[in-house]
């Protein structure tokens, strides 16, 4: 079935296996496939690495493709902060709350994770160009990444991206592509452009890098590791877990990453993972996908969105609906209270995690794990609304120290 009979690729629905090669779909239903381990085989090694120093592919390689690291392309990804919190746990009642940052990975988001693993594995069968369609994170990390290893980055946005996560992909050297932002009646259009790369790309001997199952297995485990290093610092799973809910892998990838652990012998028990999902968007709710309205209407499906809500139910989470306001909100918290900067994506599981608390929905005495996705200067322009939430200082102008007034 394959060279090394510790992973393969597995089917979703039809539970067959195949050997780890060039494969995006399953051949026998065109069905999502999981990049999947014996763990018990790997568990002895797991456990000799997952909580030493070292790079994420040092403590985690006995879970990760390519299995030759000196496939490995990296720039440092992994072994992000897991900070307490002190403010804003004050302000929401809670005695044990952690934000995971995210936003400290070498080009400022968690999808470094992904690239590096998918990109390695691209190396592994001797690929040198490859593609995305993102909201910019996903095509800033695949343009820096192909520069450390010297390929050829394509990658297409929206010409409403924000504009500094455009620069970085051309900082990078990648080839930026712009394209129409979605506008009412459009959006599925644009949706279009997600969906259909993959085969866009298999026609031209192109990788396809967009951060969903459905359209590159390798991609979504990158983002596991997020959960090893969480329960690696504390000692333990957390209670509770806050993901933002964009395309849905990161929520799917935190779930595979802590059902890992339980396979490979270092937990007894799930968090509940909760995900917050922006409300104010044409985004189908990832728990009503498929209701009519959403598939047959003008509606982004999130490609991952299936796996995530059947994460959140699978652990007894909730999925949280958050607005604008709340994240901006959530935003101006994070930075005036914790001196953590988000980007709006970056803070939807922090305004999902505030909307619990003020509900009465976390155990006070629970230990809880935000994620922090991305960092704050991707996207400048929006913290135009921190004022609106938290109170800032103007700028005063003066012409040294002896005329400023402390």
């Amino acid at each position: 079935m394959t060279r090394n009979n510790t992973v393969w690729l597995q089917g979703v629905t039809s539970g067959e296996k195949h050997e780890i090669h060039p494969l995006f779909r399953d051949p026998v239903d065109g069905g999502q496939l999981s990049v999947t381990f014996d763990l018990p085989a790997v568990a002895e090694r797991f456990a000799d690495e997952w909580k030493s120093a070292g790079s994420m592919w040092d403590r985690f390689g006995a879970v990760l493709t390519p299995l030759d690291r000196s496939h490995v392309i990296s720039l440092g990804e992994g072994s992000t902060p897991l900070v307490r919190s002190e403010r804003i746990a004050k302000r929401l009642g809670l005695r044990n709350l952690f934000f995971k940052l995210e936003s400290c990975n070498p080009t400022g988001s968690f999808k470094d994770r992904q690239i590096s693993v998918a990109l390695s594995m691209g190396r592994s069968w001797g690929r040198t160009r490859y593609a995305t369609v993102s909201s910019g994170n996903v095509g800033n990390a695949l343009s820096a990444y192909c520069a450390k290893a010297g390929y050829e980055a394509f990658v297409w946005v929206s010409d409403d991206t924000a504009e500094s996560k455009r620069q970085q992909i051309s900082v990078y050297g990648g080839q930026l592509f712009l394209v129409p932002a979605p506008s009412e009646g459009r959006v599925r259009d644009h949706w279009n452009l997600f969906r259909d790369l993959q085969g866009f790309c298999l026609a031209r001997d192109v990788v396809p890098m967009i951060s969903a199952r459905p359209v590159n297995p390798f991609m979504v485990e990158g983002t596991k590791t997020i959960a090893f290093e969480i329960a690696a610092k504390l000692n333990s799973v957390p209670d509770e877990v806050f993901c933002c809910v964009g395309g849905g892998g990161l929520l799917g990838g935190m779930h595979k990453g802590f059902s890992e652990l339980v396979g490979l012998g270092q937990s007894t028990r799930m968090p509940r993972i909760h995900g917050g999902q922006r409300t104010d968007r044409n985004y189908a709710p990832i728990d009503k996908m498929t209701h009519r309205l959403y598939v047959e209407g003008d509606y982004y499906l999130p490609l991952d969105g299936e796996w995530a809500w059947s994460a959140i139910q699978d652990t007894g989470g909730t999925l949280l609906s958050v607005s604008s306001d709340e994240i901006a909100e959530a935003q101006a918290w994070l930075a005036n209270l914790e001196g953590i900067f988000a980007e709006p994506q970056g803070a939807y599981a922090t305004a999902a995690l505030m909307r619990a608390a003020r509900n009465g929905e976390i155990d006070p005495d629970a230990t809880v794990a935000c994620i922090v996705t991305g960092i704050g200067l991707k996207d400048m322009a929006a913290t135009k609304r921190f004022v609106e939430f938290e109170p800032q200082r103007a700028a005063i102008t003066v012409t040294g120290l002896a005329d400023s007034s402390l």
